[in-house]
């Protein structure tokens, strides 16, 4: 019996005991119905008078009192568990190493995640017929190597303008780059070779007061530069990283003035407990020949450094040591190095700060590449950035804008300003000398970004600079400010809008002035007005292997000055065609 059961064996045995309890009631109700009735007779007899009156009954009931038993039946729960018996305990012994064998895991695969497929080329043409301008770029390669990546870029864009009052303004750009890598389990080796041909025409002159033959304002750049490069990729933070470039140019023009570069870079960095030490070594060599004189400079310079940070703070210390030995003169700098920025909330507001410097080397390569109107026979002299200190606040304004704005001060010894050589052949004073001095120089900069994926892209930044010089009255060809404002909106990849917006404040330029009671020719600053550009420009992708491109250039059709007597382009436009070839 279960303990379940105790409730309904208690329920019936208390309605048993109410049965019997209810028959003996009746019994002795009946019973006393009889001694009453009996009773009530006498007294009535009494009452009458009437003393011999018997009555007698005849009945076969006897009654009977049985005698009462009492119920002692007490809750019983009566365990229905059966105890085991004779159990035995053991401890089952296993190795302390299981011996199993592993079951190989499949490779994960990515599904419905095809590769875009990649071609080997690209072929891009196109021609601007207001000056005359023939464009081609052409790209090759392979396509995706776990070893290797080689390929070749070649571009050639040329015109021939003659623009209102100057001389012939034509002009050959053409490049050849040759790249490729190899990629090894610890390393990635990496070559290129750079070949450059410009030719341009000393076209700012007058041409009512001269008139010049095209082969008499030539000039042609042509550069030669094999590259180099070895970068490691340690995993491990005990190994030293390293990235080792060694490159070599050769510059030449059409007066025999060539220019002989060697240079070696090596960066080398490891972490020492939650450190990292960066050093840096640069040997950079370089030997120029005029027509009437070699120069030769070597630098050397070594700047190590540390890193270190936090969750949301970051700072590089170092410092730099340079050696140049320059014309036979052997001069010694050194420079501060630090960067630190703190990450105040969320990467919203970032405040930044710190400070640089460092020798820059004005060669023939640099200068001309800055102002490819130079004379042939050049001043050389290296500048000197004493120091660069900056204080800035970064950060993104939400997921789609991002900004950035600065202030910089900063110090330099022979800092480079292009002026009117006016020394020239025949009076043609159309080729810019450098002149040097030293300068303290106040950066205003700003950058704004906003991007919606891929479809809409804007970026505007713009600098504010404010020069003071020693002896010069004016920082020469020198802008007060620019600004660019460049967009890109794509329009389900099959239409691409470009957009360039480019204003650039008033610059000043050494000019002769002729005082008109003497007739005697001085020199003065002359202000040069600033300008705007606009350029438009758009592609329509009929397919992954073809489309169609226009662009527009000075659509506000103005004629500015970028340089001292050497008027830009007017408006003008190019179409053209871009396609796989194979």
């Amino acid at each position: 019996m279960s303990v379940l059961d105790i409730p309904e064996r208690k329920t019936e045995k208390k309605k048993e005991f109410l049965t019997k309890r209810r028959k003996k009631q009746l019994e002795w109700a009946l019973i006393l119905l009889i001694i009453f009735g009996y009773a009530a007779a006498v007294m009535a007899q009494q009452q009458t008078g009437i003393n011999d009156l018997n009555y007698q009954a005849q009945s076969e009931f006897q009654p009977t009192i049985k005698d009462a038993i009492k119920f002692s039946d007490v809750p019983e729960i009566k365990d229905t568990v059966k105890r085991l018996q004779n159990i035995k305990y053991g401890i089952i012994s296993v190795p302390l190493f299981p011996k199993y064998q592993v079951q190989p895991i499949a490779q994960a695969k990515l599904q419905n995640e095809p590769l875009n497929k990649l071609y080997h080329s690209l072929l891009k043409v196109g021609y601007g017929p207001i000056y005359n301008m023939p464009y081609a770029e052409f790209w090759i390669g392979n396509t995706r190597s776990r070893e290797t990546n080689y390929g070749a870029h070649l571009k050639h864009l040329s015109g021939t303008p003659h623009l209102e009052g100057v001389g012939y303004g034509g002009y050959s750009d053409n490049e050849v780059n040759l790249f490729a890598k190899q990629f090894y389990k610890k390393h990635t080796l990496s070559g290129d070779f750079n070949y450059e041909r410009n030719v341009i025409h000393y076209y700012g002159y007058d041409t009512s007061l001269n008139k010049l033959e095209n082969d008499f304002t030539r000039q042609r750049y042509q550069l030669f530069e094999p590259k180099l490069r070895l970068v490691s990729h340690y995993t491990d933070s005990t190994h030293i990283n390293h990235d080792l470039g060694l490159s070599y140019y050769n510059l030449q023009n059409l007066y025999r003035e060539t220019e002989n570069n060697i240079k070696f870079n090596g960066n080398g960095s490891m972490f020492i407990n939650k450190e990292k030490l960066n050093v840096n070594f640069l040997a950079d060599y370089y030997n120029h020949k005029q027509a009437n004189d070699t120069l030769n400079d070597l630098i050397l310079s070594l700047n190590p450094s540390f890193e270190a940070g936090g969750s949301k703070w970051h700072a590089d210390i170092g410092l730099t040591g340079t050696l140049d030995n320059f014309k036979n003169k052997t001069r010694f700098y050194f420079y501060p190095k630090l960067n630190v920025f703190y990450n105040v909330y969320e990467n919203m507001v970032i405040p930044y700060a710190g400070v640089s410097g460092g020798l820059q080397k004005n060669s023939f390569r640099s200068l001309s590449k800055e102002n490819m109107f130079v004379d042939t026979t050049l001043n050389y002299t290296n500048t000197n950035n004493k120091y660069n200190a900056f204080i800035g606040l970064r950060g993104n304004l939400s997921s789609k804008t991002s900004y950035d704005a600065k202030v910089s001060y900063a110090q330099y010894d022979s800092l480079q300003f292009f002026v009117i050589n006016y020394s020239g052949i025949n009076q043609v004073y159309n080729r810019f000398n450098i002149v040097y001095d030293n300068t303290t120089l106040l950066t205003v900069s700003g950058q704004l970004k906003y991007q919606l994926k891929e479809k809409f892209n804007v970026i505007a930044k713009g600098n504010y600079y404010l020069y003071k010089t020693k002896n010069l009255t004016r920082a020469y060809q020198k802008p007060d400010y620019d600004l660019t404002v460049s967009g890109i909106y794509n329009l389900q990849s099959k239409i691409i809008i470009k957009t360039d917006l480019f204003f650039v404040g008033q610059q000043w330029a050494l000019s002769p002035i002729t005082d008109a009671s003497t007739g005697v020719n001085t020199f003065g600053p002359k202000q040069i007005k600033g300008w705007a550009d606009i350029n438009l420009g758009a592609e329509y992708r009929y397919s992954k292997m073809l489309s169609f491109f226009v662009q527009l250039n000075n659509i506000a059709n103005q004629r500015y000055y970028r340089w001292d007597r050497y008027p830009s382009q007017r408006f003008n436009f190019m179409f053209g065609v871009t396609f796989v070839p194979f």
